[in-house]
């Protein structure tokens, strides 16, 4: 239970679900063991973490790519958060408010669909758009153990829109995304260009 405005407050209502195969790591083909940042096991029950992929479409060919993927505990998502700038945060906090109802969206999807629903992740959280008109887009989760946590995640973003969040961040953040691709993803210079072209959001 949160509180809100002094005395009044809500429950944020949320229901758990087995992990769809969409949040597997594309290399065990199994859910995520280790936080990419400090290695902690995520399989414990207690063990909250969140889930980041990228994906890119080749209609011609109907097949779809990993651009990256990574999971990391909350406890190192919060210490990243913290480094990223006030300002890219501020700016990202106003375009969501702005764009996206997450109370309405998750009461009507409870409603409607049951958790583990495609109905979750299939359509742009922005624009509507359906994953499979996108060249590329990104999946965003929060787990915890074995379970997925059906609230204000899960989501996707298609490409479009994340160009939108790009353009809002500042030169300190882009910078601290780019270490964070440098330090843990380990790529030379020709194959680290799709994920800055993608670059990741910290949810």
């Amino acid at each position: 239970m949160a509180e809100k405005g002094g005395n009044s407050s809500w429950f944020v209502r949320q229901e758990y679900g087995g992990i769809p195969e969409l949040f597997y790591s594309h290399s065990t083909k199994a859910p995520f063991e280790r936080c990419i940042s400090c290695d902690r096991s995520l399989q414990q029950p207690d063990s909250q973490y969140l889930v980041e992929k990228a994906f890119r479409n080749y209609r011609e060919f109907g097949k779809t790519d990993v651009i990256f993927e990574y999971a990391m505990c909350l406890n190192c998502a919060d210490r990243m958060r913290k480094e990223l700038s006030l300002s890219s945060l501020a700016r990202i906090q106003e375009f969501f408010e702005e764009r996206v109802d997450f109370d309405q969206r998750r009461d009507q999807l409870m409603q409607s669909k049951p958790a583990s629903s495609p109905q979750w992740i299939d359509k742009c959280l922005i624009t509507g758009e359906s994953h499979q008109n996108l060249d590329e887009y990104q999946v965003y989760g929060h787990f915890v153990g074995d379970r997925c946590v059906y609230s204000f995640l899960p989501y996707m973003i298609g490409g479009p829109a994340v160009d939108e969040i790009t353009n809002l961040l500042s030169e300190k953040t882009l910078g601290e995304i780019d270490r964070f691709i440098d330090e843990n993803f380990g790529l030379p210079p020709e194959l680290k260009k799709p994920i800055k072209d993608n670059p990741i959001i910290f949810i």
